[in-house]
């Protein structure tokens, strides 16, 4: 048969097992050769009583393979499975060559209510009992519905299955806000004074200066020259599973070496000042680390904690609950507002792509927005009209 990727050759088996349960496949192959081969191995299992012919493909096992062979880094390959972790709950058990576009439009809508039951596959823990997952939005249910769609194309292009019908499911749509939130320029002040003393402080600065959650968390003090006001970013701790994990930066371009604000010079040796302070105080309580941002006890948090900290700094300080990964859009978009050419910008935030920068890092602000009023006023003024007339 003619494919869009080419020739197939088609060979479809259909006999029953020695317990009585039927079994059929159907596989499709780039060569003749391949496919007499295979039938030839399927037609000498069947003589030899079947023993050997294996089980329906599940949908757990679909899952699996196409996990395994993945080249992908160990926080996405997470990211992956809690997206697979509903249609696993739900639809593992089954052939997945018996899974239609209704089946998977039923874990969507029991994502939609709340009504999705959590199983144990590949969970953190043993769940105790029925638990019921909260309600799933758009952007956690468009990458569930990417990946199946991704895993069972992969089969169609093996010919292990005869269509796609996760292509039949169409993405939610996002519920978007009018205006991406960033902090403001007048903003960003307010909490970092909030914050100066407190052990998380630093990283509040450094997000607030273009780093991601994971370069904050792995800034060693041997990354820091004071001597040249230049901080090194080399590596990055991830959350996995069981705790988290340093490793490489999240491609090469992130990274890089920047030149320090002065402010933050300061702000790098009071913390330093403050942390040889709270060591004396300690003794051997305090944690021999290297690590920048540390808790009181000497001990780094769990980037999860982190986010959870700043969650809590914003609050204390009356200031707009934006995501921690947002004060880094806030960096982009004030260097953006300032006049701050697009491919400096994206080489400070460590991305290979200007383009993607602007795109996606950058967004306006009430501020901006104002002075563009009014600056569309000052050209508009130039032009002789008239005044309303006083109301009667």
């Amino acid at each position: 048969m003619q494919t869009k990727s080419g020739p197939r050759y088609e060979v479809r088996t259909h006999a029953k097992r020695p317990d009585g349960t039927r079994y059929q496949q159907k596989r499709r192959f780039k060569t003749l050769a391949s496919a007499v081969e295979w039938h030839t191995l399927v037609m000498s299992e069947l003589h030899n009583g079947g023993q050997n012919l294996a089980a329906p493909l599940t949908v757990q096992q679909a899952v699996e393979d196409w996990l395994a062979g993945q080249r992908i880094r160990e926080t996405t390959m997470a990211a992956y499975v809690a997206s697979l972790r509903p249609i696993v709950d739900m639809l593992g058990d089954r052939p997945i060559s018996s899974i239609t576009k209704n089946d998977i439009e039923s874990v969507v809508q029991a994502l939609r209510i709340g009504a999705s039951v959590s199983g144990t596959w590949r969970g953190p823990k043993k769940l105790k009992g029925k638990q019921v997952r909260s309600r799933w939005e758009a952007t956690s249910i468009n990458p569930m519905l990417a990946r199946m769609r991704s895993i069972m194309s992969d089969l169609v292009d093996q010919g292990a299955l005869p269509r796609n019908p996760a292509s039949l499911v169409k993405s939610l749509r996002p519920v978007r806000s009018t205006m991406n939130r960033t902090l403001e320029a007048e903003e960003i002040p307010i909490l970092l004074q909030d914050t100066e003393t407190h052990p998380f402080g630093i990283a509040w600065r450094l997000a607030l200066m273009g780093l991601r959650r994971s370069e904050i968390l792995a800034l060693t003090w041997d990354m820091i020259d004071f001597q040249k006001n230049v901080l090194g970013i080399a590596t990055a701790r991830l959350a996995v599973a069981g705790g988290s994990r340093i490793g490489p930066t999240k491609t090469l371009s992130s990274t890089r070496k920047l030149p320090m604000p002065t402010d933050l010079v300061w702000a790098l040796l009071r913390l330093q000042g403050r942390q040889a302070q709270r060591r004396e105080a300690l003794g051997y309580r305090w944690s021999n680390s290297n690590l920048i941002v540390l808790d009181e006890s000497g001990k780094p948090p769990h980037p999860r904690t982190l986010t959870k900290a700043w969650k809590e700094a914003l609050r204390a300080a009356n200031l707009p609950l934006v995501r921690l990964h947002d004060a880094r859009h806030s960096c982009a978009t004030l260097m953006h507002l300032n006049g701050v050419p697009a491919v400096v910008i994206a080489a400070w935030l460590g991305h290979a792509d200007p383009a993607f920068t602007l795109r996606t890092y950058t967004h306006s602000n009430p501020a901006a927005l104002s002075a563009a009023a009014q600056y569309l006023d000052s050209v508009t003024q130039q032009i002789a009209t008239p005044e309303p007339d006083a109301a009667a």
